[in-house]
């Protein structure tokens, strides 16, 4: 009898050791497991959405710092793009500018321009983008220089005279300072004249010149209609004087009809129809 009772004493502890050990592996590795799926889901958040995510070196290599210089290049290409010029378009900041963080294609976006033309000084509004994202909008006063080859006269050139290419030499000057209504070398000259002496080595003007009579009133032209598929030639006279690009009213010799038309250049216009 008292071996039985010790027996039974005995076996609540046997029955709890061999219960620990029947579940302490187990939930070991279960706990194990457990911990470590929990960590990988922690880090995969974590990389996801941290506000300041581990960067990889070639990540790292994509970003560059938007100074003033690389500031300055990006807006001479947008403002010569903008108004489409000739020349070489220089900006440079009037204003401090701290540097940002950018990604290699970074874009920025030119929102307007006061005055919204090409000038020395003017004051601009554009935004820094980067893939795809806006980064800020910013406001900077501009200096702006346009440097374009002019036309300077080589000889004295007299009032009333034609000017003539080997009258002029080029020269590479700023068209927004000093030089501002300066003839480019690019410009056509056919059907102006001189309207004012000019002196060896100075600049060629607009003011300087003045549009010359092409066709004469009672002169027989060649009149060019085109439109819609449609191109006739015919015989017109001129009812008043026109210079280049002029509107003047023709009269057709067959129908006797009058109409306006443009003048091309000596003896010819064009109607649209």
């Amino acid at each position: 009898m008292k071996f039985w009772l010790l027996a039974f004493s005995f076996l609540p502890l046997y029955l709890t050791s061999a219960g620990v050990e029947r579940f302490i592996q187990p939930m070991a590795l279960s706990f194990q497991s457990n911990d470590q799926i929990r960590l990988k889901k922690s880090a995969l958040f974590t990389d996801t959405h941290s506000v300041n995510p581990v960067l990889s070196s070639a990540q790292v290599k994509d970003f560059i710092s938007l100074d003033r210089s690389i500031l300055e290049d990006k807006l001479s290409e947008l403002l010569k793009h903008r108004y489409q010029v000739e020349g070489k378009v220089r900006v440079f900041l009037a204003r401090e500018w701290s540097p940002l963080k950018v990604g290699g294609n970074f874009q920025i976006k030119i929102r307007d321009c006061n005055p919204d033309q090409l000038c020395a000084n003017s004051y601009s509004r554009f935004s820094v983008w980067d893939r795809g994202v806006k980064l800020g909008d910013f406001s900077m006063p501009l200096r702006i220089t346009h440097i374009q080859g002019v036309l300077f006269s080589k000889v004295p050139l007299q009032r009333g005279s034609l000017p003539r290419m080997g009258n002029f030499e080029i020269r590479e000057v700023d068209v927004l300072k000093n030089h501002a209504n300066s003839v480019p070398a690019s410009a056509k000259l056919s059907g102006f004249q001189i309207d004012a002496n000019v002196k060896p080595g100075n600049p060629l003007k607009w003011n300087l010149l003045s549009k010359t009579t092409l066709i004469q009133k009672g002169e027989v032209v060649n009149v060019f209609a085109s439109g819609n598929g449609i191109y006739v030639t015919m015989k017109g006279v001129a009812l008043e004087d026109g210079v280049r690009d002029s509107m003047v009213r023709i009269k057709n010799i067959s129908s006797q009809k009058e109409f306006r038309a443009k003048v091309l250049d000596a003896n010819s216009v064009k109607v649209y129809l």
